[in-house]
């Protein structure tokens, strides 16, 4: 009996034994390096002789941002008005173009053929009525003096109607026949760039088919997604501050136009802003819109109160006559200032110069 209780005693007590050895390994009871939960007393030192700034606020306008992109306010994309061949294209992606420079031409010979078709049939038509009106004016006298007879004057009324009818139609044939010859030739509307080349010489042109794409040169603006929530703060003629990275440059642009419709999808409202003239503007730019919401209670500090710790920001706030460090989270640099967007209020006091380590 005693053998079968020593048995079921270990066979009990040895596995437990060892799932509480290992709760303990694992919770770091074995282990001397574990750093124990507790609080540490911040860093301080006394303030001495270091020069102290009490911080102040400012009202300033609370700024939201709004990205967008740059584009044309004209863009061109250029297609035939009939079916031809390409002929000539001298132009490539890039390229300036003035007013009336030619673009694309195609090919005109069936056209052109045409054309004189019309003209030849003109001038029959209009000897013709030479005729006609010749022969009514020989037949008019004689019929009111009754020496030939009334039907023989109307064949020859009708000749000379029918002659007027046949150069007028013939007179709009050639007129169509011009117009469509001119088709061939298609020139820039305006001083323009070349955005693409979609076409070459011996590509068969057609109405829809794009043969070029260009914009008219300094003709740009910013094409930004406003929150619709933010879109309220903005009205049509004010100017606004544009920011466009690639080239590092900001501009003032007036809102020109803003699309009476929200985006479901992404829940903003398109504004554009008239951008300046310059060369290294090019549509497809990033940009942004700084849109003024309202204000706000902005506190600046010197750069040099920041101390800099690895990835944190950290100044040293002086407290009844002791310098404690604290974190703190910056915005924007203005000049020699910084921005302080949290960790600090108006009214506290913070040592210009930082220690690396407090107590030195």
């Amino acid at each position: 009996m005693q053998t079968a209780v020593r048995t079921l005693t270990l066979r009990v007590g040895i596995p437990l034994a060892i799932i509480v050895v290992m709760m303990m390994w694992l919770s770091g009871v074995f282990r001397r390096e574990v750093i124990r939960p507790g609080k540490v007393k911040a860093a301080e030192a006394p303030v001495g002789n270091v020069p102290l700034l009490t911080v102040t606020g400012s009202l300033a306008p609370e700024i939201r941002e709004a990205v967008g992109t740059v584009q044309p306010q004209f863009k061109t994309t250029t297609s035939a008005r009939l079916i031809a061949t390409v002929v000539d294209l001298p132009l490539s992606a890039g390229q300036r173009v003035r007013k009336g420079d030619l673009l694309v031409r195609l090919d005109d010979r069936d056209l052109r053929a045409k054309l004189e078709q019309a003209r030849e049939l003109l001038r029959r038509a209009e000897a013709t009525h030479e005729l006609a009106q010749s022969d009514y004016e020989r037949d008019k006298p004689l019929f009111e003096k009754a020496v030939i007879p009334k039907s023989e004057f109307d064949q020859t009324n009708l000749r000379l109607k029918t002659s007027t009818a046949d150069v007028a139609a013939l007179q709009e044939a050639l007129h169509d026949a011009e117009v469509t010859l001119g088709y061939t030739v298609i020139r820039s509307p305006y001083d323009a760039l070349v955005i693409d080349k979609l076409s070459d010489v011996g590509d068969l042109a057609a109405p829809g088919k794009p043969l070029l794409t260009l914009y008219e040169i300094g003709r740009l603006w910013l094409e930004a997604a406003v929150p619709e929530e933010v879109s309220a703060a903005l009205h049509l003629g004010e100017r606004y501050r544009v920011r466009v990275d690639a080239i590092g440059q900001e501009f003032s642009c007036r809102l020109v136009e803003m699309v009476p419709a929200a985006d479901p999808a992404s829940r903003t409202v398109t504004a554009r802003l008239l951008l300046p003239r310059l060369d290294d503007l090019y549509p497809g730019m990033f940009g942004r819109v700084a849109v003024p919401t309202g204000k706000r209670v902005q506190v600046l500090i010197p750069v040099d109160a920041v101390l800099h710790v690895g990835q944190l920001t950290m100044v040293d706030v002086a407290q009844a006559g002791v310098l404690r460090r604290r974190a703190v989270q910056v915005g924007r640099r203005l000049g020699n200032q910084i921005e302080i967007l949290s960790g600090l209020a108006p009214g506290e006091t913070i040592a210009l110069a930082p220690r690396k380590e407090l107590g030195q």
